[in-house]
C-alpha cells in the first residue's frame, strides 16, 4: 500500500457481548462482579481506541443497552447486534454499517465508505493507544492483515483497506483461518497490549503486569482484596 493509505483515518469496529454473559471463564473467580469486569474491559479498550491517532471513527456492535449507551457517551456509533448471531456476523454488521456511504448536504459522499476498517476485540484491558497505532500503520500496508493474540491461536485485530472485504474468521483457531484466507499476519514487535485479550485469571495477571486501564484496575483491585489472588 502507498503512503496515503498509511496516513488515512481508520474506522474501528468493536463487537461487544452483553456484559452479563461475557467472560464466562472468569465467572468462578469474579462471581457477582463478572458483568462489572466485562464492562471494565470494554471501557478501557474503547478509551484506548479513541486515543489512537489514526482512528477517526468507532463503531460498536452490541445487543447490550448499557454498552450501547456507554459507546454513545464516548462519541461512538452503535449498531444493534442480533441475539445468537455470533461474533463473525456481528463484525460483518459493523463493517457494513461503517462502509455505507452517507451523502452530505452538498451531495458529496462522506469518508466512511473509503476508510480502512479494522475490527478489535473488546477484552484488551491493558491496551495502549500508541501500540494500536503501530499495528494500524503496519496493517495499512496490506490489503488485509491481522494480529495474533498472545496465545498464538486466536486473533485480536483484523483489518482491511478500502476496496477489500474484511472476511472475518474469528472463533476457534482464527490465526490459522485468517492466514489461510490470505490475510497477512502483522508481526510488529513491542505491541503486547494489543495482543493480550483477557479470558482467564492468568491473562488478567499478565495484563496487570503490563498496566491495566483505570476501569479494570479498580475492579481487579477490589476483587483481589475480597477473594484473594
Amino acid at each position: 500500500m502507498n503512503g496515503r493509505e498509511a496516513a488515512a483515518p481508520w474506522t474501528v469496529v468493536v463487537p461487544v457481548k452483553p456484559f452479563a454473559v461475557g467472560k464466562s471463564r472468569l465467572a468462578a473467580w469474579a462471581g457477582a462482579q463478572r458483568a462489572a469486569l466485562a464492562r471494565s474491559f470494554y471501557l478501557d479498550t474503547l478509551d484506548a481506541i479513541r486515543g489512537a491517532a489514526p482512528v477517526a471513527r468507532v463503531v460498536v456492535v452490541t445487543a447490550d443497552a448499557e454498552a450501547a449507551a456507554l459507546a454513545r457517551m464516548r462519541g461512538a456509533d452503535v449498531v444493534r447486534d442480533r441475539p445468537l448471531g455470533g461474533l463473525n456476523a456481528a463484525v460483518e454488521r459493523g463493517v457494513a454499517y461503517a462502509r455505507t456511504p452517507v451523502s452530505g448536504f452538498s451531495g458529496t459522499t462522506s469518508f466512511s465508505d473509503t476508510m480502512p476498517v479494522a475490527v478489535l476485540t473488546a477484552d484488551l484491558p491493558a491496551l495502549r493507544s500508541a501500540e494500536l497505532r503501530r499495528v494500524l500503520v503496519e496493517a495499512s500496508r496490506h490489503r488485509r492483515a491481522f494480529l495474533a493474540d498472545h496465545t498464538g491461536r486466536g486473533t485480536t485485530l483484523l483489518a482491511a483497506v478500502r476496496g477489500h472485504a474484511l472476511r472475518p474468521e474469528f472463533e476457534g483457531p482464527s490465526r490459522r483461518k485468517h492466514g489461510l484466507s490470505g490475510a497477512v499476519e502483522v508481526r510488529t514487535l513491542g505491541v503486547p497490549s494489543v495482543r493480550l485479550d483477557v479470558d482467564t485469571v492468568h491473562d488478567l495477571r499478565r495484563a496487570e503486569e503490563l498496566g491495566l486501564g483505570p476501569h479494570t484496575a479498580r475492579i481487579a483491585r477490589a476483587l483481589t482484596q475480597r477473594i484473594g489472588p
